[in-house]
């Protein structure tokens, strides 16, 4: 019976779902935007539908926060799974939303695990252990999902004072890093992050950068190999694999000595986790090229204002990287040393830096068909650069009306364009982007997390998960897929802990 009702109500004028992919956590509410729902007087229902369960819900009641004619707040009952919703009013019965449910908990950082352990970057390895590089590298946190406790795990220190340099307490030397915005796992299962100088540093001290790697299995427990960067005034940032040479690349984002790109080989250059930085390491800088010597190779980016942060490498051994400060992406190939520059459209961001750095081209990855994908920190924005346009020199520069010929973007919905950044982005094994927004830890701000569909043709935004429990304002900066279960791992900056969000699947 109730299927001979929609069939006669789906009709021409019946209303209509303008977001139709929506996404939250268990607990938490959605948002229908559209046209005809009609008010909250005019007797409307919406449909919740999953496998052979539906479950009504009147606009009187007490969950509907808001419904006009253009716009329904729903706070979603929290047996509700993942399945479809449909508004049906006075003229007929919308199409069908898809609706994705997401189980959503978490595991604290034990204060005891490192001074500040607000974590930045997280990564998940294949026997489902959660690593986080925290802000200034105190110290190293792990997760083992088995018994759900996080360890921190204390990172080698050179002798004092330490190699990098600081203004926050005063102008000195200091054994904690500002920058080293990365962690990943590389295919041999070893762990590494980037413990970087301090950014922007102008003061009067050397100021370096540090390489971490983590055998987590190795002969007698976890070990470090430290992989200290030559050169003064480094400042670290992102760093990747590269599977066609075995190598690691790292971005050095300094606009005191310029930016550049590193690669070197991990099994032939020296490690040493107490390296005395008074030392010259100048004899481990090489020139560009890709022979087996056991040197960095050191390639400049053209922009010396670039603030080279995030990279990654293709199929083709070419690197691409973002440029923070340079309102671009870039590409080298390591054969020739010839760098590629694609400039992005104008900063939309109301932030004051946006106005200094603009976009803030940050995060990079590779798309399922191979396009090159990215975020604007500043505008809270995904874009895609067409990769059969690389070397296309339309896309060398913005056209007539500032855009740039190859890239189409997206701007998260209901964006605070003066208080959000995007962190973070990562692709799930459905092909959705996820990604992360960050604010300051001020009440009122209602930092999100969601995902951009395979098809680029939706943009979720899950709602505030600042109604959760927890101290201080929820928002997240790195973000992690587990391949293996679909699991959504965040560093909630400002809570310092460890979120999940767990796929909760339609009934059958």
């Amino acid at each position: 019976m109730f299927c001979s009702v929609i069939l006669l109500l789906f009709q021409t004028g019946a209303p209509t779902i303008h977001n139709l992919e929506i996404a939250t956590y268990q607990g938490g509410s959605i948002e229908i935007h559209g046209s005809g729902f009609g008010t909250s007087s005019s007797a409307g229902i919406l449909v919740l539908q999953s496998g052979a369960f539906t479950k009504l819900i009147p606009s009187s009641s007490a969950a509907i926060r808001l419904w006009k004619d253009h716009r329904i707040v729903l706070d979603l009952p929290a047996d509700v799974p993942s399945g479809t919703l449909r508004v049906l009013s006075a003229v007929g019965l919308s199409p069908a939303a898809k609706v994705e449910v997401y189980a959503y908990d978490w595991f604290d950082i034990p204060p005891t695990s490192g001074t500040n352990a607000s974590p930045l970057s997280i990564a998940v390895d294949a026997a489902q252990r959660v690593w986080v590089n925290q802000e200034f590298h105190l110290a190293f946190q792990r997760l083992d999902l088995s018994s759900g406790v996080v360890t921190g795990l204390s990172i080698p220190q050179p002798p004092p004072p330490g190699p990098f340099a600081s203004t926050i307490f005063a102008d000195s030397r200091t054994q904690m890093s500002i920058l080293g915005e990365d962690v990943m796992v590389d295919p041999l299962g070893r762990i590494w992050f980037t413990q970087g100088g301090a950014n922007l540093y102008s003061g009067i001290h050397p100021n370096h950068s540090r390489v971490v790697c983590v055998l987590p299995d190795a002969p007698g427990g976890l070990q470090f190999r430290v992989y200290n960067a030559p050169n003064d005034w480094n400042e670290v940032i992102g760093l990747t694999w590269d599977p066609t040479r075995n190598w690691v690349w790292f971005a050095e984002g300094s606009l005191a000595a310029g930016s550049r790109i590193v690669g070197f080989d991990p099994d032939l250059i020296p490690w040493d986790n107490h390296f005395d930085f008074s030392t010259s390491l100048s004899h481990l800088v090489g020139t560009p090229g890709l022979a087996s010597d056991p040197v960095y190779h050191y390639y400049t980016v053209p922009n010396t204002g670039a603030h080279a942060a995030h990279l990654l490498v293709k199929p083709n051994g070419n690197i691409w990287f973002t440029q923070f400060w340079g309102s671009a992406i870039g590409r080298l190939n390591p054969t020739t040393g010839v760098f590629n520059t694609y400039p992005v459209p104008a900063h939309v961001s109301r932030a004051t830096p946006a106005y200094v750095v603009g976009a803030g081209p940050w995060q990079i990855v590779a798309a399922p068909n191979g396009d090159i994908v990215f975020n604007e920190f500043f505008d809270a924005t995904i874009t895609r650069f067409d990769i059969t346009r690389a070397d296309d020199p339309l896309t060398w520069q913005l056209d007539a009306n500032g855009l740039n010929p190859g890239m189409i973007d997206r701007e998260v919905p209901r964006h605070d364009r003066r208080h959000e950044q995007m962190h973070s982005i990562a692709y799930d094994p459905a092909g959705n982007l996820w990604y992360t927004l960050h604010t300051a830890n001020t009440p009122g701000l209602e930092a999100a997390v969601g995902y951009l569909n395979p098809a680029w043709s939706q943009m979720t935004r899950f709602s505030p998960m600042d109604s959760t429990p927890g101290s201080g304002a929820w928002s997240a900066a790195g973000i992690a897929v587990d391949s293996s279960s679909g699991n959504i791992f965040l560093a909630e900056f400002w809570r310092k802990r460890i979120g999940r969000l767990q796929y909760v699947p339609p009934l059958p």
